[in-house]
């Protein structure tokens, strides 16, 4: 036990968790030099008993795109599509809404292995982020909020060209939210929020992508600005 606690004594006074401006923790990002990340033609998802008619998408490499629309009508469904088409040398970071339980099993162990300076990073954004770094740490129980947090600063680690997150602010407090807003504004590469949030979506984006019902039921996607 005491071999246990000098290891984790030590583990804790590598970490080096320092406060920085939020555009100062995408110092080591930059948008792809594509200018064009994801292109795709014309589709149609099926949805149950419905199906949504979606018009040929392209992603930017500097674009902030917000996909909002009503419970049910598609957008988790486009998402997966949109992620099943993409160009795997497309460096992209994914974030789910709710983490299952190997993605947070991963995200913790990915954590522990890192060096001090790559976890004092990762942990950076989480303290920007309005979460306590220790906790993460010590590998106890962590919300689903927090575990987003968490994976946001370590697919940080990659320099990823393509952020997608799907209802980002769920199980956050407001100054978290706050500081979400903050982190992916200054963001300089392609963004892809799934969100509720008009708040958020007002902050963080410029291109809006809004599934409506159709005539007969079916949903379509609206393209615009």
């Amino acid at each position: 036990m005491d071999g246990r606690l000098a290891r984790a004594e030590e583990t804790l006074a590598s970490v080096r968790v320092e406060k920085r401006y939020d555009a100062d923790l995408w110092m080591d990002a930059a948008a792809s030099p594509r200018k064009v990340l994801h292109r795709q033609p014309p589709s149609t998802l099926a949805l149950g008993d419905r199906t949504l008619a979606v018009p040929a998408l392209a992603i930017g490499h500097t674009d902030h795109i917000a996909l909002t629309g009503p419970n049910g009508a598609g957008k988790s469904t486009l998402v997966r599509e949109i992620v099943g088409r993409l160009d795997p040398a497309v460096r992209t970071l994914v974030i789910p809404q709710e983490p299952t339980a190997a993605e947070r099993s991963a995200a913790l162990a990915r954590l522990a292995s890192l060096d001090s300076r790559s976890r004092g990073r990762t942990l950076a954004v989480a303290a920007a982020l309005n979460s306590d770094p220790d906790h993460l740490v010590e590998g106890g129980e962590t919300s689903p909020g927090e575990m987003r947090k968490l994976m946001l600063g370590l697919g940080m680690l990659d320099g990823p060209e393509l952020i997608i997150m799907d209802e980002p602010t769920n199980y956050l407090d407001l100054h978290s939210v706050e500081a979400l807003e903050r982190l992916l504004a200054a963001y300089p590469g392609a963004l892809l929020l799934v969100s509720h949030d008009a708040a958020l979506l007002a902050a963080t984006t410029q291109i809006r992508w809004t599934i409506e019902e159709g005539k007969e039921g079916d949903g379509r996607l609206i393209v615009g600005w």
